[in-house]
C-alpha cells in the first residue's frame, strides 16, 4: 500500500516539474522503413564559418579627418589666401582678419611680454643684491614672485592667440588665420569684405585618406556584431567591422561602420559594395552560426527549430533564427556542419510530435 502511494504521489511530482510530452517530444523513434513512408527526406547543414553577406555602402570621412578653422572674434576677412582643393600644411596662413577684439588681444599680449622683461630685469638684479647681502630675503621672494606671475600672463595671452588661430605676419604684423592640421581645403566660406561673427566658419580642412566605411545590412540578412572583416574587392579594400547600431528609419535594419586597414582606391563620397565576413564563432552555450535549408525550418509551439537525424530517429531542436531567404535560413544552434535535417516529411513529424503528447 505504502509503495503504490509513493508511486503515485511520485507520478504527480514528475509531472509538475516536467510538463506533460517535454521530455518526449524532443526524440523521436523512426526506422528507415517509417521515414519512407512518411516521405522524410534529410539535407546537410551547411558551414557557416565563411558565410558571406553583400551590404551596400557609403565611403565617408571619419569624424578626427576633418578640421574647423572659424573666426575666432567678431570682426572682417580681408583676404583670402587658399581655395578648395589646395593642400596646406599646418601653420599655413590662410586668410587676414581683422578685428578690434583681436587688436585688443595683440595689445594685451605686447604688455605682457613687456612686463615679462622688466621682472626679468628686475630678477636679475635682487639676485645679486641678494646674495651681496644689500637686501632681504623677503623683498628677493617678492621680485620671484612678480616674475613667475609676469611669465604666466604671457603664457596665458599666447594661449589665448594660439587658440584664435591668430599668428601676425613678419615684417607687416598683419593678423593670419592660420591651418591647425595639414590637409587639403574642402570648404571656403570666407569672402573679403565680408563682416562675421564669432566662431563663424570659415575653412573645413579634411584628410582625403582618413576614410571609414558606413553600411547599411537589411532586416532580412544577419547583423554583424563587431570586428567581423570586411572587403570591397573590386577596389583593394579590407577593414574590420567597428560599431553596429540600429537604423533610425523604423526599420529593423542596422548601420555598422567600418574602419580600414586598407583604403585601397576608395574616395569619400562614393557607393560601394562591400562584402562581410560573418563569424561563427559558439557562444557560452555551444550555439553557433548554421545555414540550414529553408524547407527545415518549421515551427513547434511558437518556437522556431529542426528535427535532427539521429542514430534511432530524428529530435527536435530548437534555433534563434537570424534571417531567412528563399533557399535557406541563418540560425544559432549547436549544429556543426554536416548535421543531416529533415526537409521533407515535416509536417508529418510534426503530427508524431503532436500524437506523443
Amino acid at each position: 500500500m505504502f509503495s503504490r502511494r509513493m508511486l503515485f504521489v511520485g507520478a504527480l511530482l514528475a509531472s509538475a516539474l516536467f510538463p506533460v510530452g517535454i521530455a518526449r517530444a524532443q526524440a523521436l523513434a523512426l526506422s528507415d522503413a517509417q521515414a519512407r513512408a512518411l516521405g522524410v527526406r534529410f539535407e546537410p547543414v551547411a558551414s557557416a564559418a565563411q558565410l558571406e553577406i553583400g551590404a551596400s555602402g557609403r565611403v565617408v570621412l571619419r569624424p578626427d579627418a576633418q578640421y574647423v578653422v572659424a573666426a575666432p572674434y567678431p570682426g572682417m576677412v580681408s583676404r583670402v589666401l587658399v581655395a578648395i582643393g589646395q593642400p596646406v600644411r599646418a601653420g599655413q596662413a590662410l586668410a587676414t582678419f581683422a578685428s578690434p577684439q583681436l587688436f585688443e588681444a595683440g595689445r594685451a599680449l605686447a604688455e605682457a611680454r613687456s612686463q615679462a622683461n622688466l621682472a626679468r630685469l628686475a630678477l636679475a638684479r635682487d639676485r645679486g643684491l641678494h646674495e651681496d647681502g644689500i637686501i632681504p630675503g623677503s623683498r628677493w621672494q617678492a621680485t620671484q614672485a612678480r616674475a613667475a606671475e609676469a611669465a604666466a600672463m604671457v603664457r596665458a595671452r599666447e594661449a589665448e592667440m594660439g587658440a584664435a588661430g591668430i599668428v601676425f605676419a613678419s615684417g607687416s604684423g598683419e593678423p593670419q588665420l592660420v591651418a591647425g592640421r595639414a590637409g587639403l581645403i574642402a570648404e571656403v566660406n570666407a569672402v573679403p569684405g565680408t563682416r562675421v561673427d564669432s566662431a563663424a566658419p570659415l575653412f573645413r580642412i579634411v584628410d582625403p585618406t582618413a576614410l571609414e566605411l558606413d553600411l547599411l545590412v537589411g532586416r532580412d540578412m544577419p547583423a554583424p556584431t563587431g570586428g567581423e572583416r570586411v572587403e570591397v574587392r573590386q577596389r583593394g579594400t579590407t577593414g574590420k567591422v567597428a560599431g553596429v547600431v540600429p537604423a533610425s528609419d523604423g526599420t529593423a535594419a542596422v548601420r555598422v561602420r567600418a574602419a580600414l586597414d586598407q583604403r585601397g582606391s576608395l574616395q569619400a563620397g562614393e557607393s560601394v559594395n562591400v562584402i562581410v565576413h560573418l563569424r561563427s564563432t559558439p557562444d557560452a552555450t555551444g550555439a553557433g552560426r548554421a545555414r540550414v535549408p529553408a524547407a527545415a525550418l518549421t515551427y513547434w509551439r511558437g518556437t522556431p527549430g529542426v528535427f535532427v537525424a539521429t542514430k534511432s530517429g530524428v529530435r527536435y531542436q530548437t534555433v534563434v533564427v537570424e534571417a531567412v531567404d528563399d533557399a535557406a535560413a541563418t540560425v544559432r544552434a549547436a549544429l556543426p556542419a554536416g548535421t543531416r535535417v529533415a526537409v521533407g516529411g515535416v509536417g508529418a513529424l510534426k503530427g508524431m510530435l503532436a500524437g506523443g503528447q
